[in-house]
């Protein structure tokens, strides 16, 4: 009984249909993006505070925000995330409810709540930025 109840979590967490191609791809990219947001952040943060010293290290970092390749890049990792983040409320859906099949509007219940905090915490953290 305990081996069924283990087959059918991996079930709902891992799915058994094949993934397109680029799908995959941008499964095995999500960790690269997200190590390139983590090193334009520290070197911002860097930059920030040798720019408390009296160096202008700030300037440089704007301009190489401004930068096409830096620009497409984070367009790259923008979107990856976003991605990301999708598959990953899905599949928290998805195994939380893997217990109750006939549950499909708590799935996308949850689903829309995951969505509608997360917009409202970036919402309030723009607000909170502009101010």
């Amino acid at each position: 009984m305990n081996q069924q109840n283990n087959n059918n979590y991996l079930n709902a967490v891992q799915a058994d249909i094949k993934r397109p191609f680029i799908i995959a791809i941008i499964h095995k990219l999500v960790p690269f993006s997200m190590i390139w947001v983590s090193l334009v952040l520290m070197y911002g943060v860097i930059c920030m505070y040798t720019n408390a010293v009296g160096q202008d290290e700030f300037y440089r970092f704007i301009f190489f925000l401004r930068s096409p390749v830096v620009i497409v890049l984070n367009c790259v990792a923008l979107l990856i995330t976003l991605f990301h983040s999708i598959s990953w409320y899905n599949s928290v859906a998805k195994t939380i409810f893997s217990s109750r099949t006939d549950k499909k509007s708590l799935t996308y219940l949850l689903i829309v709540g995951l969505w509608l905090i997360t917009m409202s915490v970036s919402a309030y953290l723009l607000l909170f930025i502009l101010k």
